[in-house]
């Protein structure tokens, strides 16, 4: 159907009628405008009366475009006037989103960027311990600091702090590392850029290597008294303790890692990515006999949680009972302290206090490196008293005549 368009008072303005649109009580009027541009006749619809446009309105647009035309500067259509109002548009928007990311604070930025990632992406332990740090140290002080701003100086002023509050080198090292985690995604969301605060910035040594080990009889009575507690604890405790394994790992365990037949269990994926074979002992072979259920599921968890689920933690009881025996009494260095961890140190230490290579604790703790593994080397005294004992007296040995190289090749042929 033909669209019946009238002229309005103004010439090049014409408008159009529309029964079914309203402005008042009146028919709502579309006005458009036709001009010339490059030789050729151009109309473009310019906007509805009820939307605000009228004829004088149509007509000054209109004028505008021709002296644009005229002059050669743009715009010169309308289509070309709304590009140019859009582009100018998020231009704006750029700037004003520019100023309001440079003036996001550290608090702003946690709240509803990090924070959020991390809960998605980190473990629930690893989340809350980043949010203690936040919340003890970061906050308080860089909480109102925008991040743009955020500066070296700024950051070892409160690493210097937590040492002076007697917190560990460790400590120092995570809280440094959330601040470079922090800036990081900053940078990946166009929050700020450049490098780190804490690039520069020097991070203390960590020594958290564990000094402590139990003895024969400290071992016993631990696992007496999980028995007796929590038969689930201590059967974690003695897979530490007879095959080296980490909480972790005990815990991923699965029935189709263990082969009892063959005495061994599949550490798959473990803490530096390596899967290796540990050997069930005959102590650990009962007790995986005994938790073994008939018609188990291969996938199922030899260690679940009671939803079923994996475990994330060492039960508080064990701690608990280390406290009851007194194993940490009068205690006050970290790496003297038992903890389970302590377990597979202690694995570890029985092996070469026995004489057994490092190499092969190596191998059996699942080390990447001999270097990590060194550690115990000092626990092996009588080994390498009797290595160095071996050259006692080489001196005054009589020394062994050697024939020749070429006299016995010579004398062989013969």
């Amino acid at each position: 159907m033909a669209q019946n368009w009238k002229p309005s008072q103004f010439r090049g303005v014409r408008y159009r009628e529309d029964a079914t649109r309203k402005h008042g009580v009146k028919a709502d009027r579309y006005f458009a405008i036709r001009y010339q541009l490059n030789g050729k006749t151009k109309e473009e619809g310019i906007g509805w009366a009820s939307e605000g446009m009228t004829a004088a309105k149509a007509n000054e647009m209109r004028a505008m475009l021709m002296t644009n035309i005229r002059a050669g500067v743009r715009p010169q259509s309308l289509a070309e006037m709304r590009d140019m109002a859009e582009q100018t548009r998020q231009q704006e928007e750029r700037t004003a989103n520019l100023r309001k990311r440079q003036s996001t604070t550290f608090a702003e930025f946690w709240e509803s960027d990090y924070l959020p990632a991390a809960t998605t992406s980190k473990k629930p332990k690893t989340v809350a311990s980043e949010t203690w740090i936040y919340s003890k140290w970061v906050n308080p002080a860089l909480g109102i600091v925008p991040l743009q701003a955020l500066a070296p100086y700024m950051v070892e002023s409160i690493a210097s702090q937590i040492k002076k509050e007697g917190k560990s080198a460790a400590t120092i090292r995570h809280f440094l590392a959330l601040i470079s985690q922090v800036w990081n995604l900053a940078v990946s969301r166009n929050i700020v850029s450049g490098d780190s605060p804490t690039k520069r910035i020097k991070k203390p040594r960590t020594d958290n290597r564990r000094i402590r080990f139990l003895t024969p009889e400290e071992a016993r009575r631990l696992l007496e008294t999980l028995r007796g507690r929590s038969l689930d604890l201590h059967d974690s405790a003695l897979l530490s303790l007879f095959a080296g394994l980490r909480a972790g790992e005990i815990h991923a365990l699965t029935w189709s890692d263990v082969n009892l037949d063959a005495s061994t269990l599949y550490i798959r994926d473990p803490k530096n990515k390596v899967s290796r074979h540990a050997i069930a002992t005959p102590e650990i072979r009962e007790m995986l006999t005994r938790r073994i259920q008939d018609g188990q599921s291969p996938t199922s968890l030899v260690f679940p949680a009671k939803n079923g689920k994996m475990r994330l933690k060492i039960s508080k009881l064990f701690d608990k009972v280390v406290t009851e025996l007194g194993f940490n009494k009068g205690i006050e260095d970290a790496r003297q302290k038992v903890v389970f961890h302590s377990l597979r140190h202690t694995f570890a230490s029985w092996l070469v206090q026995r004489g057994v290579p490092l190499y092969t604790v190596a191998e059996l703790m699942g080390h990447t490196t001999l270097e990590m593994t060194k550690r115990y080397s000092h626990l092996a005294p009588d080994t390498m008293r009797a290595a160095a004992m071996g050259l006692s007296g080489i001196l005054d040995k009589k020394p062994v005549k050697v024939m020749p190289f070429r006299k016995r090749i010579a004398e062989g042929s013969e």
